[in-house]
């Protein structure tokens, strides 16, 4: 230390500022639970092959998987949206093809680009159409009970609705995709709760496509041309976002699908053909996937559920199938 001594105290100060490491409150960040060495994602199978025969699919953009089973539907049980044949497909756990319901068309019954699906505690089916833009309600064998929206911006209309989601008291959520916002709705389409609006600033959004909702009520939002998720709470504050534009870690280029569960948030990463995996507080895990036909790989994927036991499904869009991946922490 004698080389220091003719160091002015305040030239001192600053080299050793610029040496120490200085963390918010005078806490020293924690290490997250999990990290890219311990997350571990097995490929399963794929469900579908391209084409509009039984168990075909083509351009599937959502995916529904049963984690409650009773009489009529069975554990894991995979609903998927066949958007470009307009139709719902249902497969077995095994990916074995089960039945259809739907086909064009704008009446009763009949599908316009049915963009996304969930199912309710009542085996009540929920399909929102994009260029339908409505939402119909089914029972678990495809017959037709009732709908709700039209074109529009008022309460309970859409335009380019593309995801469909329920919390665990019921409700349903739409991502009204062309309005710039997600509507909290009952299941006969009284609107509770509006978030969003078209920008860029913290909680608006532009075009958003999927949503999902923990346990906690708590909302994550797919808000996919400002590549980012935001977050809000169950009375539609908002409370946190994360992502921005870009192939890196924690990056996105045009994000369309989510999903949660008691411990990570899943987002379908469309225009980097991958899955990214986050902690609850937005810090990434884990990436999965890149372009191509074969495995390990999407083209565009879409939507996604999670099912028991760390599976996870994905709609692969444009290469006609659905992807069943595991996660093993």
């Amino acid at each position: 230390m004698p080389a220091m001594k003719n160091i002015p105290f305040l030239t001192l100060l600053t080299l050793l500022t610029l040496i120490t490491p200085v963390f918010p409150m005078g806490e020293v960040p924690k290490t997250p639970a999990t990290s890219e060495a311990t997350l571990q994602i097995n490929w399963i199978r794929t469900i579908g092959t391209p084409g509009s025969g039984d168990g075909q699919l083509l351009s599937p953009q959502d995916v529904y998987v049963t984690t409650v089973g009773d009489l009529y539907t069975k554990l894991g049980d995979v609903f998927v949206a066949d958007t470009g044949n307009n139709r719902i497909q249902r497969f077995d756990d095994r990916g074995t093809y089960i039945y259809q319901f739907g086909r064009f068309g704008n009446d009763k019954g009949t599908f316009n680009t049915p963009n996304a699906l969930t199912v309710d505690f009542n085996n009540l089916i929920y399909v929102v159409e994009k260029d339908g833009t409505r939402v119909q309600q089914f029972d678990i064998k495809g017959n037709y009970i009732s709908q709700f929206g039209s074109l529009g911006s008022d309460d309970g209309q859409f335009i380019d609705p593309k995801g469909i989601g329920l919390d665990n008291l019921g409700y349903l959520y739409v991502a009204d995709t062309g309005n710039n916002r997600i509507q909290k709705l009952r299941t006969d389409g009284t609107l509770l709760l509006k978030i969003g609006g078209f920008g860029w600033g913290d909680g608006f959004m532009n075009s958003p496509t999927d949503m999902a909702i923990d346990r906690w009520r708590t909302i994550y939002v797919a808000d996919t041309l400002n590549n980012r998720v935001e977050k809000f709470d169950e009375f539609g504050r908002y409370v946190a976002a994360f992502g921005r534009a870009g192939s890196k870690e924690s990056q996105f280029k045009n994000p369309q699908g989510i999903a949660v569960d008691d411990q990570f948030i899943y987002v379908v990463d469309s225009g980097n053909h991958r899955l990214q995996i986050f902690d609850k507080n937005g810090n990434w895990q884990k990436s999965y996937g890149h372009s191509g036909i074969g495995e390990d790989e999407f083209q565009n994927p879409v939507g996604i559920s999670l099912g028991n036991n760390g599976m996870i499904f994905i709609a692969d869009k444009d290469n006609h199938r659905i992807v069943e991946l595991q996660l093993i922490p």
